[in-house]
């Protein structure tokens, strides 16, 4: 019996979304982190680490133009905080 084995996934630190965050939401105490799956989006995710709670966003539950970073970005915070 062949056992197929998965990589964990492990977000890292995004630079880039923790400071748009910062920036839309005035807090300088959040960190967002970010794995990106280049062969399945699906399983892209967002963690976003505020001060008293930790929050899991699936790429497929953001709308956004997939050639747009910013329209990602842009999604991810319409989807925790609108």
């Amino acid at each position: 019996m062949e056992r197929k084995l998965t990589m964990p996934k492990y977000a890292n630190l995004s630079a880039e979304a923790t400071e748009f965050l910062r920036q839309k939401t005035g807090s300088s105490h959040l960190e967002c982190y970010t794995y990106i799956d280049p062969e399945r989006g699906e399983d892209s995710f967002f963690i976003v680490k505020t001060i008293n709670k930790v929050i899991q966003v699936s790429f497929a539950e953001v709308t956004y133009n997939p050639s747009s970073y910013q329209s990602l970005m842009e999604g991810l915070y319409q989807a925790i905080y609108e």
